[in-house]
């Protein structure tokens, strides 16, 4: 841990002065002349002194000009990873007068055929790796043929004069195309100066007070802002910048104590997923005495110093702006306050209303700032930049709220917030929420639309290692979020996530994360469905009925395998109601209704055996309701057979629309040797899908496995256990494609309601005189006898899968 304090290159008083040097080139033959031996750039174990950086990026700009035929104006692509020849190239360009256009190195065709086309680039730099690709997109582009593409492997720069070229430039010269990082749309670029990057080298020098003593160090992608303005201040103070090739949480503080660095600057989601690495008895072995962060998570903020030593300070600021904020080094009141600083001295910051208006201070409110350094605009946008920047202040889309200390508290961003009824909820604070919980390594929170409210709460999750991605974390995350949280903010959704799309800055890319959802959906937990408030009330104390959407479909399993999924009134009532509110296909194409465990479900649990004509009925009715509801729904119903379907539960996959089997699955209806009539409209649907079989399954109460069930025409499909409920969802996305009535053939082929209905009225009637002759009470009692005892037997007790009278199904 570091424990002396150098001399800082710029004092902080002198943060509001001019910069000693008013271009960026300027500052580069300016350090080369006070400092040429000293070390500037370090990538890996090579290293190279501002002397050699300035004669190599002085040889490069005359190749550009002789060989190239740039020409003051011209556009400089620079498509390359973290590698010397990136900050080369950017500071050759500038000496040969062209804009310097940096390019993430991991674009695509597409991506990279609108930047290029966009900037008007002449030459791009790169690589062996990414020629090909760059090759590609220029031939088969008319407006590209022209694009010259130069392998850094051989830049040609040899032989060329060590000293810059005589190409004027000035402080309000344009220096980049810094395009952002695209968050709505295709990105912009802004128009940054040579002003811009030495002011921002100098503010942050004044605010970090590092100097020569000093080691930087960075790891994020160059084509994004922070290893270039890292670099800037590498010049300002005259210290050495080390630039690793990525950004690792588990092997960064290794790096950081193998180089030796007193300063580095995170953002986005590092500081979370460093603190989530496993404490180390090495953590406070460093030199660091700085740590600048954009973001800093405010309850694990005095935990990030305790840790490793150093203070972590906030940082505000955008590509169009710079820096526009920053908490004082040496005020300790800042850790954990949220706060994300004050105004620098070039800088004034405002908080409006939607109308401009200036709102008193603790009121949410767009933070707008004006002030140096700040982009000319956006290249080719003028409508954008008219949007942005009104009167000479950037509305930055950045929700806050003023302290009374004058800080800022970031509350989120305009567009990351959900709507959801007539509350806003800002995505970051949930994400903050649930970032405390041990179990979550990250977040990200959008918007889900929602035909109730508009848009409900999704949280895409990363989890912890060894924490299961099942219902159970689910609940348990929401449960914990649910305590911190207003009622309202809590997040109806959960989606499990291995890793999140980032931006070169190391934010989640939620367009990003949303297309790859919809392309490749995972497993979803819906925490929530609307439900009525008959439904509220009878809703079990355990809720034994996940919902999840994988592809677009609804996939509900019934989960009490210990009681082979055993059913209850106020279970069915639930399913019914989650079938009705999916079923309308306003937020999926279809329905899997599936079994965890062994079984898709015994029937009837035994807790709730009727006792009177009325509870007969009522139970009745309950399976009613299930059919009544998939034979109504909008979109297909697949019945996922995993296992055992006893009595009511094999009737519930009849009004389904297909039944997909393993080799596992088996149906079975006791009813007749019980004394007990068949319900849920079995009489009209059973003898529509197995004809004259239908006789022998009720009367016979055969049990009928997966290959007889596959030819009597039960079952539709058999499957591996492993690829049922994958292949129902594919059946489901086959049979609804964009613009096909799926809908309308659905009624013309399913039962006629009004026929459903007859069945229903005929099952009663047969139920009822099956209670009133005895016969009914006579089968439980039989069953119960068969048991050993005269008493009714313990709930869930689990059936041998081939003794007929150990099934826990009474219906």
């Amino acid at each position: 841990m570091a424990s002396h304090r150098p001399r800082p290159a710029v004092r902080q008083e002198q943060m509001g002065e001019d910069p000693s040097s008013a271009t960026l080139t300027g500052l580069l033959s300016e350090r080369a002349r006070r400092s040429p031996d000293r070390e500037f750039l370090r990538f890996g174990d090579r290293s190279w002194t501002f002397a050699e950086i300035d004669a190599w990026t002085s040889r490069l700009a005359h190749r550009l000009i002789a060989v190239d035929g740039i020409q003051t104006g011209d556009r400089v692509a620079i498509m390359l990873p973290n590698v010397v020849h990136w900050p080369v190239v950017w500071l050759s360009a500038l000496k040969a007068g062209a804009v310097a256009v940096p390019v993430n190195s991991s674009y695509k065709r597409a991506d990279l055929t609108f930047l290029l086309r966009d900037s008007g680039a002449r030459v791009v730099f790169t690589d062996h790796e990414r020629a090909g690709l760059l090759k590609e997109v220029a031939s088969a582009e008319a407006d590209l043929t022209d694009l010259r593409i130069v392998d850094v492997a051989a830049d040609g720069s040899a032989g060329f004069p060590a000293t810059a070229p005589p190409v004027p430039a000035g402080a309000e010269t344009l220096a980049n195309l810094q395009y952002t990082s695209g968050t709505t749309g295709f990105p912009k670029a802004c128009m940054l100066t040579h002003d811009y990057w030495v002011r921002l080298g100098w503010t942050c020098a004044a605010v970090t007070g590092l100097g020569p003593e000093d080691v930087l160090l960075t790891a994020q992608p160059f084509s994004y802002m922070d290893p270039q303005w890292n670099t800037v201040l590498a010049l300002t103070v005259g210290a050495p910048l080390v630039v690793l090739p990525r950004f690792s949480a588990s092997g960064f503080f290794a790096d950081v104590r193998r180089h030796r660095a007193t300063f580095f600057y995170v953002l986005g989601s590092m500081p979370t997923l460093l603190f989530k690495q496993p404490p180390s008895p090495d953590d406070l072995d460093n030199q660091v005495r700085l740590v600048l962060c954009s973001g800093v998570p405010v309850k694990i903020h005095a935990e990030l110093e305790r840790r490793w030593g150093a203070p972590w300070r906030e940082i505000y600021g955008m590509t169009e702006s710079g820096v526009d904020l920053s908490s004082p080094v040496d005020d300790a009141s800042v850790v954990g306050s949220g706060s994300l600083g004050l105004p620098v001295p070039t800088k004034r910051v405002r908080v409006v209303d939607p109308q401009g208006a200036d709102v008193a201070d603790g009121e949410t409110g767009e933070l707008i700032v004006s002030g140096k350094p700040m982009m000319l605009g956006y290249w080719n946008r003028p409508e954008d930049t008219a949007r942005v920047l009104r009167d000479g202040w950037l509305h930055t889309g950045d929700v806050v709220v003023r302290r009374p200390d004058g800080g800022v508290r970031l509350v989120g961003r305009i567009k990351d917030m959900v709507r959801r009824g007539g509350e806003n909820i800002a995505s970051a604070e949930v994400e903050a929420v649930l970032e405390r919980d041990d179990a979550v390594v990250a977040s990200a929170v959008v918007a889900e639309p929602d035909e109730t409210f508009g848009e409900e709460v999704k949280a895409f999750v990363q989890l912890a290692a060894g924490v299961p991605a099942d219902r159970t974390t689910a609940g348990r995350i929401i449960d914990r979020a649910g305590r911190q949280l207003a009622r309202f903010k809590v997040p109806r959704y959960i989606e499990f996530v291995a890793d999140f799309p980032r931006t070169p800055s190391e934010r989640v890319s939620k367009p990003a994360l949303k297309e790859r959802a919809a392309a490749e959906p995972g497993v979803t937990y819906d925490l929530g469905p609307r439900r009525s408030t008959a439904d509220t009330a009878a809703a079990p104390p355990t809720d034994f009925l996940d919902v999840r959407i994988v592809r677009e479909v609804a996939v509900l399993t019934l989960r009490r395998p210990e009681k082979l999924n055993a059913l209850d009134v106020p279970t069915r009532l639930r399913l019914a109601s989650v079938v009705r509110e999916y079923g309308t296909g306003d937020h999926v194409r279809g329905i899997v209704l599936t079994g965890e465990g062994r079984a898709f479900s015994s029937g009837e649990d035994l807790r709730s055996v009727p006792a009177s004509y009325d509870e007969v009925r009522a139970a009745f009715e309950s399976f009613h309701d299930i059919t009544r509801a998939v034979v109504g729904t909008r979109v297909p119903v697949i019945a996922a057979v995993n296992g055992l379907a006893v009595g009511g539960a094999s009737e519930i996959t009849l009004c389904c629309d297909a039944r997909i089997g393993t080799p596992a699955t088996e149906f079975y209806q006791p009813e007749n040797g019980r004394g007990i009539t068949i319900s849920n409209a079995s009489s009209l649907l059973l003898t529509r899908l197995v004809r004259n079989h239908a006789m022998r399954m009720v009367l016979g109460s055969p049990r009928i496995g997966a290959e007889e069930a596959l030819r009597i025409g039960l079952l539709d499909e058999i499957v591996p256990p492993d690829e049922l409920v994958r292949r129902a969802v594919d059946l489901i996305v086959e049979w609804t494609p964009e613009s096909i009535t799926t809908a309308l053939h659905l009624a013309l082929l399913r039962p006629r309601p009004d026929e459903i209905e007859q069945a229903f009225a005929q099952e009663d009637i047969a139920a009822r005189t099956a209670w009133e002759s005895g016969v009914f009470s006579a089968g439980i009692n039989g069953f119960w006898a068969s048991k050993g005892s005269g008493a009714q037997p313990p709930v869930g007790t689990d059936p041998a899968p081939h003794d007929t009278n150990d099934t826990g199904d009474l219906t």
